[in-house]
């Protein structure tokens, strides 16, 4: 009996320490990983692309990097010098990714719904198909349908959404 209860035990003392050895040491630890690697990455990029060595890109150097960039080089450039440093790079990714988030979602969500309701499959939604799905929609509906085809696309949606937004800001700063 002894012996038994003896072994019992070992058995779940060395199960316990196995488990918390195979355990990760930190949740998150391959994300934050990942980041240092992609951030490497890029500071290899924009270090190949400064071609004098200043640690900032001249238009020619942007265009070189990226078109898009290049493209964008005076909202990129905060400080209107002429030249793009990796803080304001840095200013522009987090910019991008807030926004790009937020965006992402909100245009997930409104083609899933205009996917989900769109019955007949022409990629807008008739008053027919809205029904009470979206009691807010139906409610707006003669507003949203700015140009009074009976159906609501995804475009008017997101003017009327766009003009809403507005009038809350415009409200919150008076």
């Amino acid at each position: 009996m002894r012996k038994t209860l003896l072994f019992t035990a070992l058995a779940l003392a060395s199960g316990l320490v196995m488990a918390q050895q195979a355990a990760p040491a930190k949740p998150g630890a391959d994300r934050e990983a990942a980041r240092a690697e992609w951030r490497a990455k890029a500071d290899a990029r924009f270090a190949e692309a400064d071609k004098d060595g200043d640690g900032q890109l001249d238009r020619i150097e942007a265009q070189g990097l990226n078109e898009r960039l290049a493209k964008n080089f005076e909202r990129v450039d905060a400080n209107s010098d002429g030249e793009i440093s990796r803080d304001e790079m840095a200013a522009m990714r987090a910019r991008m990714h807030h926004h790009g988030r937020k965006a992402g979602r909100r245009m997930g969500y409104m083609q899933g719904l205009v996917k989900g309701m769109d019955d007949d499959g022409n990629g807008a939604i008739s008053r027919a198909e809205l029904g009470d799905k979206a009691p807010k929609l139906a409610e707006n509906f003669a507003t949203i349908d700015s140009d009074g085809n009976g159906e609501l696309s995804q475009d008017e949606m997101r003017e009327f959404r766009r003009a809403r937004h507005a009038e809350r800001q415009a409200a919150n700063t008076n």
